[in-house]
């Protein structure tokens, strides 16, 4: 039997041919279609003028765009599309087929940082495009010491962000993500706290570092012997810190400074390696301060009186008692000098940068003093310690802008008399006005100091450890900004139970202290035990 569709003619076969050439043509054309060549079908059954199934229409898309409310920026998104999760891309876009619905259909964005945003279609927008605009989070907040006084400058991190507190201790970040907290400041224990996204804004306090000192004269800093003894102490007991030296009461520099002011006034005696106290500080885990003496330079003083405290009966620099010569703290110029060393200082390493004789001249023949801007004539007068003390602040406030952006608290060391006197004692400082400038106020609080009478003590160094208590007691209602007080306290001329004792008063009060010795003599006696 013959089976014609399987027919071995010429003809069919030619014919057969010429339909798959055709139907391979279709296909190649992009014409999509369903074709199927049975082994024993009939004819195709296409004819002239007749087409395939048409294409399906295209199916619309929705393009998702997110952006960031406060500068308009793409936000890259976690998304809730038609009840799916999905992620923008980095251009903060993502784009989903539409789905037409009755109901009105509801698009969700979140982005950390960012209050999360949704937005209702009930059609497709014309140019197929939504834009969700996300606020981002804003906390704010406010950073101050126990007793509630604003911490100005004080930098807040949370996550990427970071900030500082303005002068009312307030500070606000934008995009706050939930995480830790972390508050720094110069002088200050640094903190971390928790914050979990529930509270808009917040109230944290910070507390000052408890600092236990010993003061380092800079040739003991320099002498091996001694530096390896002072630094197991330290490690034995309860102290904590040091405080070494930079510039002496004379004027002359410890370390080979590179202020070449320095070398060419004859000031330098070096003694010891700045960056190797420095690191043999860090290796004990020991807080690290200077002392700069500031306007009592007898190198500076002799090399360029024009900026030299005067005596009008010669017109030459005038001398104190001891025959040192001071600096005009009243001129600019001689501040540069100071400051200088300090920056060094902290580029070096040191902690804090503490001003000694940070005041006008007390010791000496007053009456023939003479200043750019205050002469001894009314010297006394409301206007001439109006003049003092803005002029010494000035110095302060100028240390502290340059000082603290470098990570430097900056402390005063300041006449004890002033805690309790209404009065700048004619050499221009005062605790309440200095208090909204520095970081640290050190009272120097030495019984021995005082003269017979004093609170009605015949000798009020046998009242040491109520001397130091009486003055802190009255100087804490005169910090009305920022500073604290770490005082300087006596080791000589009482018994090292009275030292311990005074040590005591400070720590009660939240207060560090700082313990001098005039040559850096120091017992463990004299010190606390270290701590637990």
């Amino acid at each position: 039997m013959t089976n014609h569709c399987c027919s071995t003619r010429g003809g069919t076969r030619r014919r057969r041919a010429g339909l798959v050439e055709r139907v391979l043509i279709t296909v190649a054309a992009g014409i999509i279609g369903s074709f199927v060549l049975g082994a024993c079908a009939g004819p195709i059954g296409i004819t002239a003028g007749e087409s395939v199934r048409p294409l399906d229409p295209a199916v619309p898309t929705l393009t998702i765009a997110v952006v960031a409310a406060d500068d308009s920026t793409a936000l890259p998104s976690t998304l809730d599309v038609f009840g799916d999760a999905a992620k923008t891309d980095n251009r903060g876009h993502l784009t989903v087929d539409w789905r037409k619905s009755d109901e009105a259909l509801e698009i969700s964005a979140a982005a950390p940082g960012f209050e999360p945003g949704s937005v209702q279609l009930t059609e497709l927008p014309e140019d197929g495009t939504v834009t969700l605009t996300l606020d981002p989070v804003v906390l704010t907040g406010t950073v101050a010491t126990p007793d509630g006084r604003p911490l100005p400058g004080t930098e807040v991190k949370l996550g990427r962000v970071t900030t500082r507190t303005d002068e009312l201790g307030a500070f606000e970040l934008t995009r706050a993500v939930t995480g830790d907290l972390q508050l720094s400041r110069p002088a200050w224990e640094p903190q971390v706290v928790a914050w979990d996204g529930a509270e808009a804004s917040v109230e944290l306090a910070m507390e000052p570092r408890m600092i236990r000192a010993l003061r380092v004269a800079g040739d003991k800093a320099g002498n091996r012997e001694k530096w390896a003894d002072l630094l197991e102490l330290a490690d034995t007991t309860g102290v904590n810190a040091f405080v070494v030296d930079t510039k002496s009461e004379g004027g002359t520099i410890y370390h080979d400074t590179e202020v070449s002011l320095a070398h060419e006034i004859g000031a330098v005696q070096s003694h010891y390696n700045l960056a190797k106290v420095i690191q043999d500080m860090d290796d004990h885990g020991l807080y690290k301060i200077t002392r700069i003496v500031t306007f009592q330079d007898n190198f500076l003083a002799k090399a360029r009186p024009a900026i030299a405290a005067r005596d009008v009966t010669t017109g030459e620099p005038w001398q104190n008692n001891k025959g040192i010569r001071w600096l005009d703290p009243t001129d600019r110029g001689s501040w540069d000098y100071p400051l200088a060393l300090a920056e060094e200082a902290c580029r070096g390493g040191f902690d804090e940068i503490q001003f000694d004789y940070i005041r006008f001249p007390s010791d000496g023949p007053i009456s023939k003093l003479e200043f750019d801007e205050l002469t001894t004539e009314n010297y006394y007068s409301e206007e001439s310690q109006k003049i003092r003390v803005e002029t010494i602040n000035a110095f302060l406030t100028e240390a502290h802008s340059r000082l603290n952006p470098m990570g430097c608290a900056v402390a005063a060391d300041i006449f004890a008399i002033t805690l309790e006197s209404p009065s700048d004692e004619g050499i221009g400082q005062s605790p309440r006005v200095f208090s909204n400038a520095i970081d640290v106020l050190s009272p120097m609080i030495y019984s021995y100091t005082y003269g017979p009478g004093w609170k009605g003590w015949d000798d009020p160094n046998e009242h040491a450890t109520e001397l130091v208590t009486a003055a802190l007691d009255a100087g804490i209602p005169k910090l009305e900004g920022f500073s604290i007080y770490r005082p300087w306290i006596q080791r000589a001329f009482i018994e090292a139970d009275e030292i311990l004792a005074i040590q005591q008063v400070a720590e009660d009060r939240d207060m560090g202290w700082m313990l001098w010795s005039a040559n850096t003599s120091f017992r463990d006696t004299h010190l606390p035990p270290p701590e637990p």
